[in-house]
């Protein structure tokens, strides 16, 4: 009887044994699995964030080339502006009307470039006074007031 228990004893331990290593099979199985998405999620994640930081860095690019935009229609704005102040006071009047058709003809020659108002020749080159210096706005539009095609568009 002895013998019987301890040979129930021994299956019990090997059935045991075997239900061990079968259950720490599966849980190989599962935790290898586990760790291949783990792997697939990360490869993922990387992925999303490297498409993050190229959105980001354009979206700046295009927040920066945006408001660029925004502050060059503001001094040009200005500068029309400047210039139209300019044209009254050398005319003593408010002639809106004259003063839109001489912007239209002469808006080319006059560029922004480096913070700085530049009055320019048709090529690009800028223009000059009698005196030497570079044209300022009040000389361009004393030149223009000499002009006999823009002439027309001020008051004697």
């Amino acid at each position: 009887m002895e013998s019987e228990i301890q040979n129930q004893e021994q299956l019990d331990y090997k059935a045991l044994l075997t239900n061990a290593k079968l259950a720490l099979k599966i849980e190989y199985q599962k935790s290898s699995a586990l760790a291949s998405q783990l792997q697939a999620v990360k490869t993922q994640l990387e992925e999303v964030q490297a498409e993050n930081k190229t959105l980001k860095e354009s979206g700046y690019e295009d927040v920066v080339k945006h408001f660029e935009a925004r502050t060059q229609a503001a001094e040009a704005l200005a500068l029309k502006t400047e210039v139209r102040q300019k044209f009254l006071e050398a005319n003593g009047c408010k002639d809106d009307e004259s003063f839109d058709t001489l912007w239209d003809s002469i808006k080319s020659q006059i560029q922004i470039k480096d913070d700085e108002v530049r009055i320019v020749a048709q090529n690009g080159t800028p223009k000059f006074t009698l005196k030497g210096s570079m044209m300022t706005l009040r000389d361009f539009i004393q030149s223009l007031k000499e002009n006999p095609i823009s002439r027309k568009f001020f008051l004697n």
